[in-house]
Formats: C-alpha cells, structure tokens, sequence
C-alpha cells in the first residue's frame, strides 16, 4: 500500500514536469502539543498532501492509537519506495507525540525550551534513540538541510518501556538523561547497555538519505512555555 502511494506521489511529479508554469505538490503541516501535562482533547496532528491527507488526528484512549491512523498513513511522506528518508526521522517521532498519549510524552522526557536567543529545542529519547531538534533564532526549521542529532543511548525490548544505559541516565528513565553527557563527544559509543547484548552509540545527524524527492520551504514553530505548535507547507520535489 505504501509502495503504491509513493509511486503514485512519483507519478504526480512526474506529470508536473509536462505541465505549464507547475506548481509543485506540498505537504501541509499543523501540529499542536502540550509539552508539559496530559491535554489528548486539544493535542492534534493534521497534515495534507497529494497521497494523504489527516485533519485533527488525536490520540484515541480507547483503542490506544491515533484516531486516523495517521502513524501508518504519514509514512507516505517519510521515506521513499526504497525505504529511504524523505524527512529526518527525529520528526516522524516529533509529529507523532500528539497522537500518542501522555503515557508516550512522559516515557519519552519529551521536552521544550524556548531559548535565550530566541530559537526552540526540543529533546526526547524514543525507543532507546536520545534526539534533538533546534530552530533557528526566529523558530524555523527550514529544508532542505533540516538536520536531527541522534544518539542510541537505550534499547526497548518487546513493548515494555525503554531502558537508558546508566552512562546518560541516573535511574534508565529518558526523564533523567543527562543531556550534556548525550552529546559530549568525548564520551564513545560502543558500551554494553546493563546486562543485555545492546550498546550504545555515537552522535550521528539525522539527515534525509532519499535520491528521489525531497522538501522545499519551512517549518514555524512556536512555544509560550505550555503549548508547542508546528506549522508550515514543504514542497515536495523530484530531485
């Protein structure tokens, strides 16, 4: 299903090309998360495309997934048909948290500052995977050239909650890493985590890896201490 929505995407593209004075095909972004309490009725995640589209996605408490599926149906805009990224995947995870449940934000330590420059940056370790996304001074993100820093400092097995290695946590909670130790460069990765066969790794950028589309414009965001929000049109390209 995936395949044939990317290729379909490709299609479009392609067609463009024949087109007089085209407009390229976007993805349209606006996102809202509480980063600091429980709020699913009023945290979304809405995107729309030439593939797919979401309006208001919500983390829905009974069946414990997003209403609209949008964790399946944004992967049309994450990788293409070979599995290769279109966006960095720090923020398929970023725009996932307001569809997840508070549950995911707090094993996370999904956290956001604003700065004293003015830029915002946004921390949280998912699935054993300690990232970080900061913006530019006036709250953009712009692409191409958008870039995640990444580190596996944990491991999760089956659907039990992560484990951060002892090296960056104090107790294995993503609450209580230590972030200056995530991305001291100093500090190598390598290391068994605990008793398991997991080790950790070193900071590698989080970048797009795809040879056929990428995004063209930015990303807004915004942050009053409370409530993040993400907002924005990417054009999608043929490269």
């Amino acid at each position: 299903m995936r395949k044939f929505a990317l290729v379909a995407l490709l299609a479009l593209l392609a067609g463009f090309a024949f087109a007089q004075a085209p407009a390229a095909p976007a993805l349209v972004i606006d996102y809202q998360m509480n980063a600091v309490a429980a709020d699913d009725a009023n945290n979304y995640f809405s995107f729309k495309g030439p593939v797919a589209t979401a309006n208001k996605d919500q983390f829905d408490a009974v069946s414990g997934a997003s209403k609209l599926e949008s964790t399946l149906v944004f992967n049309y805009y994450r990788n293409d048909i070979f599995g290769k990224k279109i966006i960095p995947g720090g923020f398929r995870s970023l725009f996932l948290y307001p569809i997840a449940g508070d549950k995911t934000r707090l094993e996370d330590g999904f956290n956001v500052a604003k700065l004293a420059d003015g830029s915002i940056r946004i921390r949280f370790a998912h699935r054993g995977t300690a990232s970080e996304i900061v913006t530019d001074k006036t709250g953009k993100i712009a692409f191409p050239g958008a870039t995640v820093m990444s580190r596996k400092v944990g491991y999760i097995a089956g659907e039990g909650p992560q484990v951060i290695s002892s090296e960056f946590s104090a107790d294995g909670s993503a609450a209580k890493i230590d972030w200056a130790k995530v991305w001291d460069k100093n500090i190598a990765g390598g290391k068994v985590i605990g008793t398991t066969t997991n080790k950790t790794g070193d900071i590698t950028p989080d970048v797009v890896t795809s040879e056929l589309l990428g995004y063209e414009g930015a990303l807004q965001f915004t942050f009053d201490g409370k409530i993040l929000k993400v907002a924005g049109e990417l054009k999608i390209l043929k490269k």
